[in-house]
């Protein structure tokens, strides 16, 4: 089931699982799509193929879907109005609040880095997809799992930008991970949401556990 709303200027989705039970608490996900998404309507955020991948998987896995609508440049022009949004979505009673989660691609890959920096201590874990950000911050992702992925071919967006946000963040202390694809080009997305794997990852966290202490720090690793 798939609620279409608006938060102030802000259009949204909000995806439930077949099973969805508001007595209960489930884990959610914020989705930041990227530029190519950018509009008013909220039926292109709907068939957006990152989005659709995520939403494919959320009854087995049993998750809550946020999905905002960035109608203008960025979404740092909106991240207010997002902030606002998200804290109000994770306090509803049926959000597991120890359980938030962000993660999106390209331009939402940048909004998916400034979120959680900006605040920390509402998400388990990240997982930013072909974007970047200010590396400066990264002592404040030092308690938040970071897992984000690009492709070495990528002319869009240049891989060095993921390469320094996951340096600043382990050099501060933290617990980030780059996967990069030696093959792909900006669209490495389609293979990160369709990669079970990134999933299992991604739900393992709650702000209730500390970091797990195996997360690869090297760096860099190979898809």
């Amino acid at each position: 089931m798939i609620e279409q709303n608006k938060y102030r200027e802000l259009p949204y989705l909000i995806s439930y699982p077949e099973d969805f039970d508001e007595r209960k608490q489930y884990p959610l996900i914020v989705f930041l799509h990227g530029a190519g998404t950018r509009c008013d309507d909220l039926n292109v955020l709907a068939n957006n193929a990152c989005f659709v991948n995520l939403q494919k998987r959320q009854t087995a896995r049993g998750y809550l879907i946020l999905a905002p609508l960035c109608g203008v440049h960025n979404w740092n022009e909106v991240m207010q109005t997002v902030l606002e949004l998200v804290d109000q979505t994770r306090n509803l009673p049926f959000a597991d609040v120890t359980r938030v989660y962000a993660t999106g691609n390209s331009m939402g890959g940048y909004g998916t880095w400034e979120i959680a920096m900006i605040k920390p201590d509402w998400f388990a874990a990240i997982m930013p997809v072909c974007g970047g950000g200010l590396g400066g911050f990264g002592a404040n992702l030092a308690n938040v799992p970071v897992r984000t992925f690009h492709g070495l071919c990528d002319t869009v967006v240049d891989p060095i930008e993921s390469m320094q946000m996951v340096k600043s963040v382990n050099q501060k202390g933290g617990y980030a991970e780059l996967i990069l694809f030696p093959h792909h080009d900006h669209n490495c997305w389609d293979t990160v949401y369709t990669t079970e794997e990134n999933y299992d990852w991604l739900l393992q966290f709650s702000k209730t556990q500390a970091c797990s202490p195996d997360v690869n720090l090297s760096g860099e690793k190979y898809g």
